[in-house]
């Protein structure tokens, strides 16, 4: 299942009611949504799997916490470094 839902640029009030909606369709449904962001933090809470990009190709791929806790890839660093700290997991990045 492919789904387009904007979650960019609109408040975290809607932004938290799209992403509810999207987790109990994947639910009643048995699917998987492809989720594509630039917030990889809002990937980490999503996520069952990451696939970092960079120029088309992906650097990184797995598990949540394997990616953003213990990045590899010189890109993928930076983008955990700009994740903003509101997670308690993240706190000692």
């Amino acid at each position: 299942c492919f789904i387009h839902a904007p979650t960019s640029m609109i408040d975290a009030s809607s932004r938290g009611g799209i992403i509810k909606l999207l987790e109990e369709l994947r639910e009643e449904q048995g699917t998987s949504i492809i989720f594509i962001t630039h917030d990889l933090g809002l990937a980490y809470y999503v996520s069952d799997n990451i696939f970092v990009m960079k120029d088309g190709e992906i650097v990184e791929r797995g598990h949540p916490d394997k990616v953003v806790l213990e990045p590899s890839h010189d890109y993928t660093k930076v983008l955990v470094g700009s994740i903003p700290k509101l997670y308690r997991k993240l706190e000692d990045l």
